[in-house]
């Protein structure tokens, strides 16, 4: 068997890894000459900062970041690019228990991966065409989704937006869906991956064949026949079983793989220079 060539990803904690899970399980990262070593962020600042710094060749992390990443450090050969769309319409606005409507969030905390980034747009274009003014809410930085999960459960803050399985699991015990992200925003990129440019350029082949493993990692994911297994490995390593782990895979599934949209990152850079 010909020797395989490591890549460190760093990703956050969700169900729409599903895909980076599978590659690994079933052996399609080896087919294609790689070895997948995975690592959770605690936050998308992480992320960015890691990939600058070299300690990862490939994050997936929200389309925003990368943006806000640019805007900060510029656009030269060490700057952070998007090279695949992974999924958008996947995240959920979720009030505590109590908090049924958007109405209910006004002059509460609100957990956010951090301010300027991390989605927390969408979040406040919600409040925003709900009538909240800039000190009608409160943002409180937590890091990633599962950190802002955990706040949301523990009764730490009012609401937050969650990813599948996280939404899922809030809901099951006793929050609110408030809404989705697509709802709020018709075209917005969720996440991608990105690498360091200066990286890629010069291992192409390398971030190819990484691109190939995961489209055919995904393709795996949507044979009829597989679904077990992908309710396998959601529940190994998100904690989901049964109905609610079939219905985040639906659900995951309908946003999947994505090419990369302009217009919603273009959407990205316009919320972030308002």
């Amino acid at each position: 068997m010909a020797s395989l060539t490591k890549l460190r990803l760093i990703q956050f904690r969700a169900g729409y890894n599903l895909p980076v899970h599978v590659g690994r399980d079933k052996g399609i990262f080896e087919r294609h000459g790689l070895e997948i070593e995975m690592t959770y962020t605690p936050g998308s600042l992480y992320i960015s900062d890691a990939l600058r710094k070299g300690e990862f060749e490939i994050g997936h992390t929200g389309a925003d970041d990368i943006v806000a990443d640019v805007e900060d450090f510029g656009g030269g050969p060490s700057s952070l690019f998007i090279f695949m769309g992974l999924h958008s319409g996947l995240l959920s606005i979720v009030g505590a228990p109590g908090m049924t409507t958007v109405e209910s969030l006004r002059g509460k905390e609100l957990a956010v991966d951090a301010r300027a980034s991390g989605f927390v747009f969408i979040l406040e274009k919600l409040l925003r065409s709900n009538g909240f003014g800039p000190d009608d809410y409160k943002f409180v930085e937590i890091g990633g989704v599962d950190r802002r999960y955990q706040a949301l459960l523990e009764g730490k803050v009012a609401g937050t937006m969650l990813l599948p399985p996280f939404a899922g699991n809030a809901v099951a015990r006793g929050c609110h869906l408030l809404a989705r992200g697509n709802e709020i925003v018709s075209c917005y990129q969720g996440t991608v991956g990105a690498a360091k440019r200066s990286w890629a350029e010069q291992n192409r082949d390398l971030l190819v064949s990484y691109i190939r493993a995961y489209v055919e990692a995904t393709q795996w994911c949507f044979h009829a026949s597989n679904r077990p297994a992908c309710l396998a490995l959601l529940a190994a390593h998100n904690g989901l079983e049964g109905e609610r782990g079939g219905g985040d895979l639906g659900y995951a599934a309908g946003f999947g793989l994505r090419s990369i949209s302009e217009s919603g990152v273009e959407s990205s850079r316009a919320e972030i220079r308002s």
